[in-house]
């Protein structure tokens, strides 16, 4: 028992201090705002490691680039008389091997103006897109409104009961201190 009402007066700073963090944090939890941004990083997360996956990094494809080249380089001209000899006849066979050196010779060039252009044409109408994720996001944060205001309301009442028996066990502290024999 032997506290001082200083010792007191300090317990009581200090947990007093607590709790407003706690708040805060539970504040910021539960904050519609920050759901929301949460929510938005970690679609930014996955699209870009969907991205990742799909097209690779750029140390995967200088790593693809490079060792395509040099299998290239390798490559004896007796192979491509075998491939000729073997696709004739297999007019699929040899589209396909067209269309893969084609791809691979697309990778290697850097893109061009229309296909620039051409993304950019794609971003215009991936617009209404973002427009309909952000009304959704809308929605969201709406619906998401009043059970945060009632987790928030819960929070401050809980709050206010924990202050309220601390300021009487505070004050019978300081009773019982009053009342303590002096030595």
């Amino acid at each position: 028992m032997g506290e001082t009402a200083e010792e007191l007066r300090h317990d009581i700073e200090d947990t007093r201090v607590s709790m407003s963090g706690t708040l805060e944090a539970i504040g910021d939890r539960v904050s519609p705002g920050r759901v929301l941004e949460r929510r938005r990083n970690r679609m930014i997360v996955w699209v870009g490691n969907a991205r990742a996956s799909l097209m690779g990094t750029a140390d995967d494809l200088t790593s693809r680039v490079n060792d395509t080249a040099h299998h290239l380089a390798e490559a004896p001209s007796t192979t491509m008389q075998g491939v000729r000899s073997n696709t004739k006849g297999a007019p699929l066979v040899a589209g396909g091997i067209a269309f893969g050196i084609g791809v691979l010779i697309g990778s290697l060039v850097p893109a061009s103006r229309t296909e620039r252009r051409l993304g950019e044409q794609v971003a215009g109408a991936a617009e209404p897109l973002k427009n309909q994720l952000q009304e959704a996001g809308r929605e969201v944060a709406e619906h998401l409104r009043e059970p945060v205001q009632e987790a928030v309301e819960d929070v401050k009442q809980s709050a206010q009961d924990s202050a309220q028996q601390l300021r009487e066990s505070a004050s019978d502290g300081a009773e019982q201190v009053r009342q303590a024999p002096r030595s």
